[in-house]
């Protein structure tokens, strides 16, 4: 009988323990990535990284899905300080696929704009062009209006700037200054309104 008793014990209590242990795995999971934002704080960024992969690891095992994604973008960013361009866009292209999922918009905008990011700072300024326009599109059909407004903006600066084309430039700086002025965005209207009065005529 007691063995018995014993035998039933341990079987209702399997469940609990996995429980236990995928919570436990989360919290640590939780904790290094927050120790990883510390490092890169304060300038640590190899710390930082090896404390977001050993969290990532944690998140992967505890099916911890928004703890992947936010990982996955730090480690992101990261690799872009460094230069690593194609390694920063695999590990945003993965964060995205799980935002996306969990339909984390915010997260989504971020990381699209990460990503626009990354072809910026690589020179590849018509990719860079296309994916500020993703952006745009997507906050746009969100209901983030100022993200919207601002994507268009930065597509804007990368067509005067990089691309020299002026025209372009010009009808998405209004296009973002209307978006600001119906947010009454005083700040953002005011820049834009200096930009659209330095802007050289189009050819």
């Amino acid at each position: 009988m007691k063995t018995k008793i014993l035998i039933l014990f341990i079987i209702l209590l399997l469940p609990l323990c996995s429980c236990s242990h995928k919570q436990y795995q989360m919290k640590k999971a939780e904790y290094l990535y927050k120790t990883g934002q510390r490092y890169v704080s304060k300038g640590e960024e190899a710390k930082g990284l090896r404390a977001f992969e050993r969290s990532l690891a944690l998140a992967r095992e505890a099916e911890f899905e928004a703890g992947v994604a936010h990982n996955l973008n730090e480690m992101g960013i990261l690799r872009t300080a460094r230069g690593e361009y194609d390694v920063a866009r695999e590990l945003f292209s993965e964060a995205l696929a799980v935002y996306r999922k969990l339909e984390m918009h915010p997260e989504i905008s971020k990381t699209l704009n990460n990503i626009a990011l990354t072809y910026v700072q690589e020179m590849r300024y018509g990719m860079a062009v296309n994916q500020y326009e993703e952006l745009a599109e997507w906050d746009g059909a969100t209901g983030n209006d100022l993200g919207m407004a601002i994507a268009l903006f930065n597509m804007g600066q990368v067509l005067e700037k990089n691309l020299q084309k002026n025209k372009e430039a010009r009808a998405n700086y209004e296009e973002a200054l209307a978006v600001f002025k119906k947010l009454n965005n005083d700040r953002y209207i005011q820049v834009v309104q200096q930009k659209l009065l330095t802007l050289p005529p189009a050819p």
